[in-house]
């Protein structure tokens, strides 16, 4: 199932985020476009320092919603088959609808990522830097330290505050 000789050579081309940029390239559901995402993301570098497609993640997930997520997506990548177009059964590559963007806490970013949302035409948009969530005062705080100082500035020596952009496709 896995061809680790390929394995090898993709680990040692393409770095973890060119790997996520991939799958979100593939991915086309209701009004997401993953090659328009890509697209923008690249032409604006600048705006973010990471970013990760995947299904929603909830706190306090007293539902299970988050496991059931990441179940649903284990067991498309298990039954995944390439297909051709002309095939009447088609796999979803990558079940995601959420795409999580990690950037500096700058209002000038913020607000262009806030603008890029309404291109890819987002159903609803959130900003975190940790002391919005609904979790226990614990996990806050631990959320919140990981965002203050978490981005390296420009200098190695100067952190960055960093808030998380998601947005999210129904």
């Amino acid at each position: 199932m896995l061809d680790l000789g390929k394995i090898q050579s993709i680990a040692k081309s393409y770095s973890p985020q060119e790997l996520f940029a991939a799958l979100v390239w593939q991915r086309r559901f209701n009004e997401f476009d993953g090659e328009e995402v890509i697209t923008d993301l690249s032409t604006h570098k600048n705006l973010w320092a990471s970013f990760l497609l995947t299904k929603p993640i909830f706190a306090p997930d007293e539902n299970g919603l988050s496991f059931g997520g990441m179940v649903d997506t284990l067991l498309a990548m298990a039954n995944y088959r390439p297909m051709p177009e002309t095939s009447i059964i088609h796999f979803i590559a990558y079940p995601a609808d959420t795409l999580y963007i990690l950037t500096e806490n700058q209002d000038t970013k913020v607000s262009e990522l806030l603008d890029l949302s309404k291109k890819w035409r987002a159903d609803s948009v959130e900003i975190s830097d940790g002391t919005n969530e609904d979790y226990g005062l614990r996990l806050k705080r631990r959320l919140r330290t990981r965002l203050e100082g978490g981005l390296w500035g420009e200098d190695v020596h100067q952190d960055c505050d960093a808030v998380i952009v998601t947005y999210w496709w129904d």
